[in-house]
């Protein structure tokens, strides 16, 4: 969740200048692909691009409908267009949902967790729960890929030791058959959702239990590490064996989402312990560099690590710079993915905030509007389903270090996405691809540009390019082969 009350960032003073693109004119010998030969360097350096070493694919690109789901569906004029923007025009196939607790179950349905009593659920008391229901049809019926990924902030007050699904505290283990009517709380849900003709592929169990919420006024939990295997243990493990019974799909249960990406791996050994956990998530508010995201990487193993929740504009105040919050995204994608994320969920879809949180901006009562971020957004992930990740090695660029790059390859095709946050331009930087290529497109995001198509050239037949980079801008070298 966006948390008003925490953290700053860092500001970046930009400006905008003009880019151009060169192709050189004697072309080298042609090279085979993992063997480039940098003839020379140009004035403004080198990336060579790791086109032979392709690295974890990424296979989950999405973004989430929280707290303002009822701006998008309800509050705009134009609704069909920003649905097609969303869900027809972004390359996502992951839309997520969270699973309200406030009003649904606030009293024990009954005394027993096998005998649900749907009569004592309120599905549609939650204006929030219903509105993001008509959000998730919208988008499935545009596009039919997109999967569903829940997650439950709380569990139900009943079951707090609080008493309250607001301001943190935890699960009440004393509560009799605690965890299985946890279980039957998301079962419910699950259920509910089925009858709308909605399948949850993925679910997460917890919302930064991580983080001290006490202070916070939405739906909220802590969960230290012990906690959080005996949920993943006999909730989860329960919740398996109702959907099961039922004939009910089982949805890949995620780790808990942790606010600080350094905080992941201490849950990992315990939840691995569970038996009940297929990937492991992190947000990316705290601490968010390639380091750190490589080491929660490494401990989330073959199962993988995904980034759920993170919004431009973040920690910038309440009206920040719409192009510096748009290239801090760049820097977030690029922490994850050289980091070793598999997939990365935006947060979310609208806002009607003017610090950017939403891929549109979704004010009550006027048209919603794709900001910078927006395009930011559809730039870098254009291609991004399905493609690995591929290393970089930067030379001699002024100014420049190895996270202001990030590239990706499938197939015949490689995309190389590139920021420049500093007012300088960076000119004449020579591209290495380790092999011959055909064709080239290049796009940028600038103060004057919405990803916009820039320079192209077909028949290329040579294994670099040089390419000036804006200052202020992010772009993105797409090649064939």
């Amino acid at each position: 969740m966006r948390k008003n009350q925490i953290f700053s960032a860092i500001a970046v003073t930009l400006a905008c200048a003009v880019l151009s693109c060169r192709k050189n004119a004697v072309p080298p010998a042609q090279q085979r692909v993992n063997q480039p030969v940098i003839n020379s360097v140009q004035s403004g350096g080198s990336i060579t691009v790791g086109i032979g070493s392709p690295l974890q694919k990424i296979d989950l690109i999405g973004a989430g409908c929280y707290f303002y789901s009822g701006h998008l569906v309800n509050g705009i004029t134009n609704f069909t267009d920003a649905s097609n923007w969303l869900w027809h025009d972004l390359n996502v196939n992951v839309f997520k949902i969270v699973l309200r607790a406030d009003g649904v179950e606030d009293v024990n349905d009954n005394t027993d967790p096998n005998n649900t009593d749907f009569s004592k659920f309120n599905f549609i008391g939650n204006s929030n729960l219903v509105d993001q229901i008509t959000a998730l049809k919208k988008a499935q019926l545009i596009n039919p890929a997109i999967k569903v990924w829940a997650i439950a902030l709380s569990p139900p007050k009943y079951l707090k030791t609080n008493n309250s699904v607001n301001n943190g505290g935890t699960l009440n283990a004393g509560v009799t058959n605690a965890y299985s009517e946890f279980g039957e709380f998301l079962y419910a849900h699950i259920k509910n959702l089925k009858d709308n003709g909605i399948t949850v592929n993925y679910l997460s169990l917890m919302n930064e239990p991580d983080y001290p919420s006490s202070g916070i006024a939405y739906e909220s939990a802590e969960f230290t590490t012990a906690q959080a295997q005996s949920v993943y243990t006999s909730t989860a493990g329960w919740l398996k064996t109702k959907l099961q019974s039922l004939s009910i799909s089982v949805p890949v249960f995620a780790s808990p989402d942790c606010i600080d990406v350094t905080h992941t791996g201490s849950y990992v050994s315990g939840l691995n312990a569970s038996g009940n956990v297929s990937l492991f998530t992190t947000h990316q508010y705290l601490n968010s560099s390639a380091a750190n995201f490589s080491s929660a990487s490494s401990s989330a193993g073959a199962k993988g690590l995904y980034m759920t929740e993170w919004h431009a504009g973040f920690g910038m105040g309440t009206t920040p710079d719409e192009l510096t919050a748009a290239l801090d995204l760049v820097n977030k994608f690029h922490d994850a993915f050289r980091g070793g994320a598999k997939g990365w969920l935006y947060f979310e879809w609208g806002n009607p905030e003017t610090n950017f949180g939403g891929l549109l901006y979704t004010p009550w009562g006027a048209s919603a509007v794709r900001k910078k971020n927006y395009y930011v957004f559809q730039q870098y992930t254009a291609n991004l389903l399905n493609e690995n990740y591929i290393p970089t090695t930067l030379t001699g660029i002024t100014n420049f270090g190895a996270d202001n790059v990030s590239a990706f390859t499938t197939s015949n095709k490689a995309d190389i996405n590139v920021v420049n946050w500093n007012t300088d331009p960076q000119n004449r930087v020579r591209l290495y691809f380790g092999g011959n290529i055909s064709t080239i497109r290049i796009y940028r995001t600038s103060a004057t540009e919405n990803n916009a198509l820039i320079w192209s050239q077909d028949n290329v037949n040579q294994n670099y390019y040089d390419v000036d980079y804006a200052g202020k801008s992010f772009t993105t070298v797409r090649v064939t082969w």
